[in-house]
């Protein structure tokens, strides 16, 4: 008999325990939850975005068919390409405005200097100057954000500070090299970043994109990963992703390492949704046996007889609990 609880009764207690106050309070956790039926899966999706939409937070999620989730580069770039960036740049520009004694300017076609400076009765170059300045000291001085990071979201925002048609080109070509849509470090050089994003950059990027998040005044980011796709051991040759063993145990050790910097993902929820076969324990298999350092960190500690711990970091889900799974 495997213990299992209702979605609903799981994120119900999700909601309470963590997204109305420890997420949103700054903290991180990751949870692995395996829906046992169709219907558990669909409706733990379905209500995982409610509840992001209601409390105000971001959403991304991530599929292991299209997306290679052994390689962190490619879970941010999939991350990345669901971030509203130029949204994002306006918030930061908002809270410097708050924070400086500005009045907020309504959302126009202007530049968003030209409409502060109308709105605070300023000359325009002087609004400009001043909101340069304040950003400069707002962004560019956080190191808790990777310096390359910290560039491109300074750049990111001074592109909706004077808007027109530089700003349009200075957002897209940002955007691109976020996403991974164009990797050519050249395009970005002009504003002084010199780097790729690649396996030995991404992981900070991802921290700092959750810093971020949290900048541009939102309680957190909800990062749902679905790996149920490498659960399959022969290739379907499907024109889906197919994870070859190497590639299992990369999956499994990009998860491990998100769990230990769990103290640097601040305002972070990390969802991941296998497959039933992931809680086969044999270590010849595709499942949590088949890799002790994940298994040992998520992994029933102390299992109840007749109650789920709902606080666990793994739990199974079940549209009808009382059935033998």
């Amino acid at each position: 008999m495997t213990l299992a609880m209702r979605h609903e009764d799981w994120l119900g207690f999700l909601r309470r325990e963590y997204l109305d106050g420890f997420i949103k309070a700054g903290g991180a956790a990751t949870k692995f939850c395996v829906p046992l039926d169709d219907s558990s899966r669909s409706g733990l999706y379905e209500e995982l975005r409610k509840q992001a939409a209601g409390l105000g937070y971001l959403l991304a999620e991530i599929n292991s068919g299209d997306t290679r989730v052994d390689l962190i580069e490619h879970v941010f770039f999939r991350v990345a390409e669901q971030i509203q960036w130029e949204r994002l740049a306006v918030s930061v520009l908002t809270t410097v405005c708050e924070t400086n004694g500005f009045e907020v300017p309504e959302t126009t076609d202007q530049p968003f200097y030209e409409a502060t400076a109308e709105r605070n009765r300023m000359a325009p170059k002087a609004a400009l100057m001043l909101l340069r300045e304040k950003l400069t000291d707002h962004v560019f001085r956080r190191s808790e954000l990777a310096k390359d990071f910290r560039v491109a979201m300074l750049r990111m925002c001074l592109a909706q500070l004077t808007g027109g048609q530089d700003g349009a080109v200075a957002s897209r070509i940002l955007s691109d090299w976020l996403t991974g849509r164009n990797r050519n470090v050249s395009a970005v050089k002009p504003y002084s970043i010199f780097n790729k994003i690649n396996r030995s950059n991404a992981r900070h990027m991802v921290e700092s994109l959750f810093q971020w998040v949290r900048i541009a005044g939102y309680p957190g980011l909800i990062v749902v990963i679905d790996i149920g796709r490498v659960s399959v051991s022969k290739n379907p040759k499907d024109d889906i992703i197919f994870y070859t063993t190497r590639a299992l145990l990369d999956v499994y050790e990009l998860l491990r390492e998100f769990i230990d910097s769990m103290d640097r993902l601040v305002g972070s929820l990390l969802v991941v949704v296998p497959d039933a076969a992931f809680l086969d324990e044999d270590n010849l298999g595709r499942g949590i046996g088949r890799y002790a350092a994940l298994k040992f960190r998520i992994y029933d500690e102390i299992r109840a007889i007749q109650l789920v711990n709902p606080m666990a970091t793994l739990v199974r889900l079940a549209t009808n609990t009382g059935d033998e799974q």
